[in-house]
């Protein structure tokens, strides 16, 4: 059994109080040791409970903001209400393509074609086979894979940017009015002339209704400023946001490889926070003064991180990649470490841990840059050719 030698920021929060633990690991997606034997297991609906619950409550704050001209509540409610969204995409839709949302293959047909049309997403029935593309190591990263050909495609990104240009084109993709107008209208383009035209009507027609049905009872500005912008810009801008951080780029050689390592190596985690970090010496006053900046920054930026935009089980992704058919994953905090302890065999290596949202980014893109040998080479262009 391996156990980190390494004191990690999820260790230098032990000393605070006992009742912040369990709300430290769901923010890390990091757990302690002694969390393993004793965590509970979780379920599916558990998930489809709190995506939920995010979107009840975000809605209901966005309306009461919008009514009552309070920009922060609005904004507040955005949030959670986006985050919920993004939420019940990456949970529920996500495993339901799997197939281990529930025990039913149809139900998790059914359930994934009503989230997609609830909330205006990719058909499902798309996003399914495209998401199979993405679980393949041959198409990971190259030219069929979703994530890639969004963050070339709407970011704009190239391995040949440099570090800023390239977080100035995912921070401008993402709050740009043209950007969020056109993956909305292309989203709804999508929807319309779905596969299966009995979802592609019942889909266009539900939001026709809904739509109507607010202006008839004269609240269809609340209606946009509650629902339709946290369904649109909200969650093109934490998906936008959230890609930038899915995958990274293994060497040149692994890329060009695509085997096992690759496998290993293009999936980090993002654990979310940092250290809390006292000196040795530190008297009373300076070690309240250090507890109270790193619980402000706790729960002002990364507790936004973790609830906009790495939202459920994306900061151990890594995980899903190794254990695709994994039926734990919705303790996937647990899950993923008790992995990592055991040596997660049969993989030749074990699970890289990344900190921080930033910091995974900028070395994400890093990788990009050094990627641009295999992106230009003749195994490349040869492996586009047969895809």
């Amino acid at each position: 059994m391996e156990t980190p030698d390494e004191i990690t920021p999820r260790e230098t929060m032990r000393p605070l109080p006992d009742f912040l633990q369990p709300f430290l690991s769901w923010l890390s997606a990091k757990p302690l040791a002694e969390e393993l034997s004793k965590a509970g297991k979780r379920t599916p609906m558990f998930h489809v409970a709190v995506a939920a619950s995010f979107i009840t409550i975000g809605v209901l704050l966005t309306a009461t903001g919008y009514i009552h001209d309070s920009l922060l509540l609005w904004l507040l409610g955005f949030i959670f209400a986006a985050g919920g969204i993004k939420q019940m995409q990456v949970m529920i839709c996500h495993n339901c393509a799997h197939d281990m949302a529930f025990a039913s293959r149809r139900t998790n047909t059914v359930v994934g074609h009503v989230i997609s049309a609830v909330f205006m997403l990719k058909p499902y029935t798309i996003y399914k086979q495209e998401h199979m593309l993405h679980h393949s190591s041959r198409t990971l990263l190259t030219d069929q894979d979703d994530t890639l050909t969004y963050l070339q495609g709407v970011v704009g990104l190239k391995p040949s940017d440099s570090i800023a240009m390239m977080w100035t084109k995912l921070v401008f993709a993402a709050f740009s009015p043209l950007a969020i107008l056109r993956t909305s209208f292309n989203r709804i383009k999508a929807n319309a002339s779905a596969p299966d035209r009995m979802v592609a009507a019942l889909t266009i027609g539900g939001w026709a209704g809904l739509l109507l049905a607010a202006w008839a009872v004269g609240h269809l500005d609340v209606f946009v400023a509650a629902w339709v912008l946290p369904v649109f810009m909200g969650y093109h801008i934490s998906t936008t946001f959230r890609l930038a951080a899915e995958h990274t780029w293994p060497s040149v050689e692994v890329l060009e490889k695509r085997g096992v390592d690759f496998i290993c190596d293009s999936t980090t985690s993002v654990f979310i926070g940092e250290a809390l970090r006292i000196p040795a010496n530190a008297g009373p006053l300076l070690r309240l003064a250090c507890i109270t900046v790193w619980l402000s920054k706790t729960f002002t930026y990364h507790l936004f991180v973790r609830i906009f935009i790495m939202v459920g089980d994306t900061p151990c992704h890594d995980f899903h990649h190794r254990r695709p058919r994994s039926n734990d994953w919705p303790n996937y905090v647990t899950a993923r470490e008790r992995d990592k302890r055991e040596g997660a065999k049969p993989f030749p290596r074990n699970y890289i841990d990344k900190w921080g949202y930033i910091s995974t980014v900028t070395e994400n893109f890093c990788n990009f840059q050094n990627a641009l040998p295999y992106y230009q080479s003749s195994t490349f262009n040869a492996l586009a050719e047969d895809l």
